[in-house]
């Protein structure tokens, strides 16, 4: 069985959670660290833009009205109102089998590996053709807006996720909503025409980050057949975090890139 990194992490701002996410893969890449699955959360919540999405779309005086960051990922997909909710982020070489055969093949490999930990909380998760709750701001917000390789359960959107190749790295990450921050729409200059649901719609009671990242690292465990072990980032993965954050994640020039 092979040996992957486990990482949680505490609460983060948000181009420390993504410098983090970027740093690890690059380490992951070059050989010096193994393949890694990541679970953090947001503190203050953030609003993530995907790669290619512009910022103009963004009313930027209410973001900060708000006390809400505004950070851009490195991966593709539409915008995210961080806030109470799990992420996760895993950190392959482009060489590994799971990352073969390309994007969707990689999704649909990966996805499948946290299939088992809902299965665990009791829900029938599944990827594929399927609606969303709500079709507001189609192209601008992530949760209104399926893609084959996502998860859903009971008709609802569970899990938003996205990835990117880095010269050699696989990088992908994705959100967990306990529940909505309606805020999202007001940021995005959307109307509040509908609720998104999320995982405390589904689960009566949800359970806690701390069991949510458990139940879903040993499913991912169990299905992709890999040994999770609990680790910390090395002094080489800091260093390079804290220079991405200053040259990249908290930069001006690449929120606002075209």
């Amino acid at each position: 069985m092979e040996s992957w990194r486990l990482l949680v992490s505490p609460a983060d701002r948000g181009a420390r959670n993504l410098a983090t996410d970027q740093a690890v893969a690059e380490h992951v890449r070059d050989g010096a660290s193994p393949p890694t699955l990541r679970f953090y959360t947001w503190r203050p919540a953030a609003l993530s833009l995907g790669y290619g999405q512009p910022l103009t779309a963004v009313a930027t005086n209410l973001a900060r009205q708000y006390g809400i960051d505004l950070i851009r990922r490195p991966t593709g997909g539409q915008a995210i109102l961080h806030n109470d909710e799990l992420t996760y982020a895993l950190m392959l070489p482009r060489t590994h089998a799971l990352a073969a055969g390309g994007v969707l093949r990689s999704y649909e490999r990966l996805s499948a590996g946290f299939e088992r930990g809902f299965a665990a909380l009791g829900l029938d998760t599944r990827q594929g053709d399927w609606q969303s709750d709500a079709a507001d701001g189609a192209g601008l917000l992530c949760f209104a807006s399926p893609s084959t390789h996502e998860l859903s359960a009971k008709g609802v959107k569970i899990m938003g996720s996205a990835q990117t190749r880095l010269r050699g790295a696989l990088l992908q990450h994705g959100s967990i909503p306990f529940a909505h921050d309606p805020r999202i729409y007001d940021l995005l200059r959307l109307p509040r025409s509908h609720t998104l649901n999320a995982l405390r719609d589904l689960l009566a009671p949800a359970p806690t980050v701390g069991a949510l990242i458990e139940t879903l690292a040993t499913g991912f465990s169990d299905a992709l057949q890999v040994a999770l072990t609990p680790g910390g980032l090395t002094g080489p993965e800091r260093k390079r975090r804290d220079a991405l954050i200053r040259k990249r994640y908290a930069c001006d020039a690449w929120l606002a890139r075209r």
